[in-house]
C-alpha cells in the first residue's frame, strides 16, 4: 500500500478551495480538482474515493485550525471584555486572513454533503464562545435577556458582515475601525 503524501493532501485542499470560491460546491468535480492541482484524477482516488469523502474530510481538518485560531491568546483569567475581545478580533481576522476556508465551511455547512458528525462537530466548536457568554452573564456583564445563541449569533453576523465587506475592498479595515467596531458590538451585548 502507498502512503499518503500530506503535501499533496494539502496541494488537493487548496485546489478544492480556490474552485469552491469561485463555483461554489455543487460545480466542484474530481477531474476540476485534479486539473487544478496539478494531478492525474487517478491519483485524487488514492486519496479519496469521491468528492463527497474529500469535502468531508476537508471540512474536519478546517473546522480543528479554526478552532484553534479562534482560541489564540484567550486566557479565562483575563478581565471579561478583553478576553472578549481578543476571541473577537481573532474571528475577525481568521474570516480576512482565511476567507475562502470560511466561504467553504458555510456552504458545507448548509449543504447537503454536511454529516450529522460534522454538524455535531460544528456545534460543539460554539461551545467555548457559549462559555464564555456564560461567564459574562454570571459576572453581569453581559444582557441576560437573550439567550447565548442569540448574543452569539448577534456577534457573528456583524462580524461576518465587517470582514467580508474589507476582502471586498467596500469598506477597508484599520485598527480604528477595528476597535469602533468592537466597542459596537460590546455596546449590543453588554448588560
Amino acid at each position: 500500500m502507498r502512503l499518503k503524501d500530506d503535501n499533496k493532501i494539502n496541494i488537493i485542499f487548496k485546489a478544492s478551495l480556490n474552485l469552491i470560491f469561485k463555483d461554489g460546491i455543487a460545480g466542484l468535480t474530481m477531474a476540476k480538482i485534479a486539473k487544478q492541482a496539478g494531478l492525474a484524477t487517478g491519483t485524487l482516488y488514492i486519496y479519496f474515493k469521491n468528492k463527497e469523502e474529500l469535502i468531508n474530510e476537508l471540512y474536519r481538518t478546517l473546522e480543528k485550525q479554526s478552532a484553534e485560531r479562534f482560541l489564540k491568546g484567550y486566557d479565562k483569567t483575563l478581565p471579561y471584555k478583553i478576553g472578549l475581545k481578543i476571541i473577537w478580533i481573532n474571528y475577525l481576522k481568521h474570516r480576512i486572513e482565511y476567507n475562502e476556508e470560511s466561504i467553504f465551511m458555510e456552504q458545507y455547512y448548509r449543504s447537503p454533503y454536511i454529516t450529522r458528525k460534522h454538524k455535531r462537530i460544528a456545534e460543539l466548536m460554539k461551545s467555548p464562545i457559549h462559555q464564555i457568554i456564560r461567564r459574562g452573564k454570571e459576572e453581569k456583564l453581559v444582557k441576560q435577556e437573550f439567550d447565548d445563541e442569540m448574543l452569539f449569533l448577534s456577534m457573528l453576523g456583524f462580524l461576518r458582515e465587517l470582514a467580508d465587506e474589507h476582502v471586498c475592498g467596500v469598506y477597508v479595515l484599520n485598527e480604528e475601525r477595528i476597535e469602533k467596531a468592537f466597542q459596537l458590538n460590546w455596546d449590543m451585548i453588554k448588560e
